[in-house]
Parts: C-alpha cells; structure tokens; sequence
C-alpha cells in the first residue's frame, strides 16, 4: 500500500501530518525568510522625530540651568543587557534623552537591529543615533538610512549644539568631511550657544592626524564617543579638546553626561556612576 512499518507505528501518515503542521504554522505568522531582508520594523527610533521630541521637550520645560544626557554604545549582540539599561536610565527623571553611539548591532542584518528596537521601545525619553562601523556590515547601511536616517546630522538643545557624524573608516571612503564638521559649528548670527558638542562612534583615528586639532579650531569643546569597549577620558595635551569614550553595554554599562552652561561633567555607571577626569595624552 506504500506505507512502512516500525513495530506498530504507522510512519507516513504521520510524517505527513508533520509537514503539513509545520506549513500551516508558518502561513500563520510572519517568517523570515532571509537575514538580507531590509525591511525592518524600528518604529519610533527616526532621527528626525527625536529630534521633534527634544523640541517639544524644551518648548515645555523652558531654559534650564544644566541638563543630562544619558550616553550609551556598543550594545552589539547584547540586546537583554541594553533592555536593562533602558530600564535604568527610566528610573531616573534628570535624564533628559540618550545618545546612541554605534554599534547597535554585530552584522548589520535586519534581525538585530529589531532586537535593539525592541529594547529601545520601552525607553520613556527621547533617543538619538549615531551610526557604527558594525551597523554598516551586510545591508546595515540602507537599514540605517530607511530606519535611524541620515548618518551626518546635527541639533541643538537648551543653547548646546550636537554635531554627529559618521567616522567609519572601515565601510565609507572620505570620512569625516572636516568642510562639514566646520560650517556645522559656525555660530549663526546672533546665535546663543553654550556648547558645540561632537558625537561620533570612533575617536580620531591615527590614520587621520590633525582631526582633534580641526574641530577644535572650529569651535568644538567636547566630544563623545564609543568603538574601544572600555571609558576613557583624555585630550591631547597641545589640543585641549576633552574626548570621552563610553564603554560597551555589556554588564548594562553606560555614562551620564551632566551641560553646565560654561562647563560638562562625565559619569561612568558599571552599574554605580562616579564621576570621572580628563587625562593628557
């Protein structure tokens, strides 16, 4: 009849009956066929509308006499950890939004980047992200474009201007563009500003010597940044020009970053935050 027997088991029906559960079940939710997908759901994580957010935010509250920035990078393929973090940084109402500094993902496929944006969908503060070298592997940058937008930006809150751009030597020819990184931090006329603040996933590489002394002949006073997993806080000693390095998210580490208007403090948090020194290099 075509059928076999093992003992008294009746296989192929059974082994029918199999695929065609497994078929229904994936008609039944959303498969993903492939890792090289592009269209990913991050809904609520645009660059733009954070930025909307933070406008409305301050149109709210007024001026203020100093603010924080909670400042976290590097989360790589440690999504449950930046769920943590997340957690954390909600408890705390001084904190007024968080800075993303690359590397939300390992290999840019659209499957991470969803599992970033699900930790990041319980945040309860504004959010803006800056593009690593690891979200440009794979498909990452077109994912980038569509999902977080442009990866050059800037914005101002509470009289302190943000200049984020990408330095990814590894998957972009002629970054940063120094041209940009100056007319951004022009004053307007008439423009009130306590701070230029530049965002970027890697510090100044060696192969580009002479980027610290740029910006901060431009006119930047202080910069953010990721990539070297471990903090770090140093300026060359002829420059002057504060770097800090956030850790990676590892362990929910993260930094806390406190704008005076003539002044910024920096806080590791691992998990406690305490307070941490410029050093000459």
């Amino acid at each position: 009849m075509g059928y076999w027997y093992e003992g008294e088991v009746l296989m192929k029906p059974i082994k029918t009956i199999l695929i065609a559960f497994i078929l229904v079940m994936l008609a039944a939710c959303q498969f993903a066929l492939s890792p090289w997908e592009t269209d990913t759901h991050c809904p609520g994580v645009s660059v733009k509308e954070n930025i909307h957010l933070l406008n409305l935010m301050e149109q709210q509250q007024g001026g203020k006499d100093h603010f924080k920035v909670a400042i976290v990078s590097d989360t790589h393929q440690w999504p449950e950890d930046l769920q943590d973090t997340v957690e954390i940084i909600n408890r705390d109402d001084s904190i007024d939004f968080m800075l993303l500094v690359g590397d939300l993902v390992e290999t840019g496929i659209k499957q991470e980047f969803e599992w970033t944006c699900k930790a990041l969908s319980h945040l309860n503060k504004p959010v803006v992200s800056i593009i690593g070298n690891h979200d440009a592997l794979s498909y990452g940058k077109e994912i980038w474009l569509d999902v977080f937008g442009p990866y050059d930006f800037s914005f101002t809150y509470q009289n302190t201007k943000f200049i984020a751009y990408n330095d990814n030597k590894y998957e972009f020819n002629n970054v940063p563009s120094r041209d940009w990184l100056a007319e951004q931090a022009k004053l307007d006329d008439g423009e009130v500003r306590n701070h230029t603040i530049g965002v970027s996933h890697s510090a100044p590489w060696d192969s580009d010597p002479g980027l610290s002394q740029h910006l901060k002949d431009s006119g930047f006073d202080h910069m953010l940044h990721g990539h070297q997993q471990k903090f770090d806080y140093w300026q060359f000693s002829e420059t002057q020009l504060p770097h800090f390095i956030n850790a990676d998210n590892r362990g929910s580490k993260y930094s806390v970053m406190t704008v005076y208007s003539n002044s910024i403090s920096m806080e590791n948090c691992d998990p406690q935050c305490v307070i941490v020194t410029i050093r000459n290099r």
